[in-house]
Formats: C-alpha cells, sequence, structure tokens
C-alpha cells in the first residue's frame, strides 16, 4: 500500500523480497476488516477488492456475531478475500503507477 502511493506522489520505489515468485506457500489472511476497506475507499482502490471478494458480517464479541449493519460507515462488514489476491491487486496498483516489485529468493 504504501509503496503504491510513494509511486503515486513520483517517487521511485522498488520492492524487494525474500520469496522467489508472489506464489503463497497455503494461506494466510482470509480478507479484510471494515475500518481497512474504508482506508482502501479513502485511497480509490475499494472497488478493486469488493469486486473480487465477498462481503461478510465479521465483528464477534465472545463468539457471538454482533450485527454492524447499522455502523456509521460505507462499507459494514468484513471482505472475505484470499491474501494471494489482496497481495495481485496491491502489486497490479503499484505496477500501474510505475513502482516494481523484485523477488530475490534469498534464503531465510
Amino acid at each position: 500500500m504504501l509503496a503504491g502511493e510513494l509511486a503515486l506522489a513520483g517517487v521511485d520505489v522498488a520492492i524487494v523480497e525474500q520469496r522467489a515468485s508472489q506464489d503463497l506457500p497455503g494461506s494466510r489472511a482470509g480478507g479484510l476488516h471494515s475500518r481497512t476497506i474504508e482506508v482502501l475507499d479513502q485511497r480509490g482502490i475499494a472497488d478493486r477488492f469488493l469486486s473480487e471478494g465477498q462481503t461478510v458480517q465479521v465483528a464477534a464479541f465472545a463468539g457471538t456475531p454482533l450485527d454492524i449493519r447499522d455502523f456509521p460507515t460505507r462499507h459494514p462488514y468484513g471482505l472475505g478475500l484470499w491474501q494471494n489476491h489482496i497481495e495481485r491487486i496491491l502489486a497490479e496498483r503499484l505496477r500501474g503507477a510505475r513502482g516494481e516489485r523484485r523477488a530475490c529468493g534469498a534464503p531465510g
């Protein structure tokens, strides 16, 4: 996200990752929370994520689901979207802003 913002501001950006490719071994994140979607919306890119994910009610307290549909937000829900899709969308935004991602494949 930060790399995309810097690239949009005209800063030369390169993300160097340890992974040799953008492929993920297994899944890590399974989605985005309401506040994260709000921030993406402020940057004008929430629709890219929303079009690929599934909106869900994710708020709960002590295992009890909480209805957040009436919360004062444009996005009173979570978004089910696997991390590999989240990373791909952010990488596409970075490329569109003329930034780059480099995989070095260095051992951990």
